[in-house]
């Protein structure tokens, strides 16, 4: 609680100023918290491999760089890493249990982006899959849809 002047109040018992809930805050806000990682890449080197290792019938490309959707997702699940890492003690459970694994399943599934590869990043025809196709809309789908 603040005192009439909205500083930090007097703890009377200890001698000290006490921070205000609204002081917190707003040092909370000033000073975000450091990254472990600098980018995906460092994040797929530094946690994700070394943390995730699964049977040969799960694809993986060394490559995952050079597919969008592999690329979109690992950033997401880092980004999330990095802000589950700060949430207490149950945050890294959660990260796992609602964010990596069920993305790591799709990333990694026989039908996912890498369902070209044979086994390990092995195959003979090493081609990204297509992009699908998709007409434009007409104008009035947009009256009627936003």
């Amino acid at each position: 609680m603040s005192d009439e002047y909205g500083g930090d109040e007097f703890d009377p018992h200890t001698g000290e100023q006490q921070p205000t809930e609204a002081s917190l805050v707003t040092a909370a806000q000033a000073e975000p918290p450091q990254l472990v990682f600098q980018n995906v890449n460092e994040w797929v080197h530094g946690f994700l491999l070394p943390h995730y290792k699964r049977s040969p019938k799960m694809r993986w490309d060394p490559r995952w760089f050079e597919y969008t959707e592999v690329v979109s997702r690992l950033t997401a699940l880092w980004r999330a890493w990095e802000a589950m890492r700060l949430e207490g003690m149950t945050g890294m459970a959660t990260y796992w249990l609602n964010f990596f694994d069920p993305m790591m399943a799709e990333i990694t599934a026989p039908d996912g982006p890498f369902w070209r590869l044979d086994q390990y990043g092995d195959s003979k025809e090493r081609e990204l899959p297509d992009s699908w196709q998709a007409e434009q809309p007409p104008a009035e789908f947009f009256r009627v849809f936003g």
